[in-house]
């Protein structure tokens, strides 16, 4: 039923992969997703994925401004004096080994970085330009689902990202840089069906004052590697882009524990809206 549409949508989502680095050596990657919206190269994505992009920032910020350790120059102590003295200044201790020290994005292209985001925080939203970026990459762009188009609950649609792909990169302390290992690349897509349920006013994971944003339910659930991955039709249409997975108790007596995990996507209504303000050309459909 959707294998016109993946091949549709596979052409213009892309991967986001973000590595850490942790004082302990650790190096992990979190994966979600993107689409590229028109040929200036403008992607979509969730607002929760840009947020985790600049908390690691800003973690690699703080580690680098730390004053360097002052060198141990006073003579040994037993255990028990050692254990008696005071503790030096915070600013002095060592950094938590899993504080993230080094940090990088690719967004599934050598050498890009997205610029000029704007956010929208109460759905989950963030739009950004891809720089470098050719347009040669992306051989089809999205059509986005009208607003005002039939919404009604039981039609098919199909999320699309990079689920159950894990990639554990190593640094390279000369170049300074994170190497992917080459049979991670490229990210294999993931598609996971389900019904549209309904229409949701909810607060999104990056809402802030209570806000609620407009969402679209589906019986099936967001897996890990598709925040901010399409939503789409049997026409590869975007109907919505994946925001997160809400799980609903079921109360069944005496199976304690059990829920029902449904996706949540952002409705095509408050996508368009933030790609108007922007003062972006998109393709519309029906």
């Amino acid at each position: 039923m959707f294998t016109e549409a993946i091949a549709r949508a596979g052409k213009f989502t892309i991967p986001v992969v973000i590595s850490s680095r942790t004082v302990a050596g650790k190096c992990r990657c979190e994966i979600g997703a993107g689409v590229v919206v028109n040929p200036d190269g403008w992607v979509l994505t969730a607002a929760h994925v840009l947020a985790l992009i600049r908390s690691q920032q800003e973690a690699v910020q703080a580690f680098r401004a730390r004053p360097p350790a002052a060198p141990d120059t006073a003579p040994k102590r037993s255990w028990l004096a050692r254990r008696r003295s005071r503790k030096r200044p915070a600013e002095e201790e060592a950094p938590a080994p899993e504080v993230v020290r080094d940090h990088s994005v690719w967004w599934g292209t050598d050498g890009a970085a997205l610029q000029d985001v704007t956010l929208d925080a109460a759905n989950d939203l963030a739009v950004g330009r891809l720089q470098p970026f050719d347009p040669q990459q992306i051989s089809y762009y999205p059509v986005f689902k009208r607003p005002d188009g039939d919404y009604r609950p039981g039609r098919s649609l199909c999320r699309l990202g990079f689920s159950f792909h894990d990639i554990v990169p190593t640094y390279d302390e000369a170049r300074q840089a994170f190497l992917l290992p080459a049979d991670s690349v490229p990210l294999p897509l993931f598609p996971f069906e389900g019904m549209l349920v309904r229409m949701l006013r909810c607060p999104s994971p990056t809402a802030e004052n209570g806000e609620l944003g407009t969402f679209i339910e589906t019986s099936t659930p967001g897996l890990r590697g598709q925040s901010g991955g399409p939503i789409v039709d049997v026409n590869g249409t975007i109907w919505a882009l994946q925001s997160h997975t809400r799980h609903y108790p079921l109360d069944f007596k005496p199976q304690p524990h059990q829920f029902l995990n449904v996706g949540v996507g952002v409705h095509a209504e408050p996508i368009l809206r933030l790609l108007d303000r922007v003062g972006l050309e998109y393709r519309l459909g029906r």
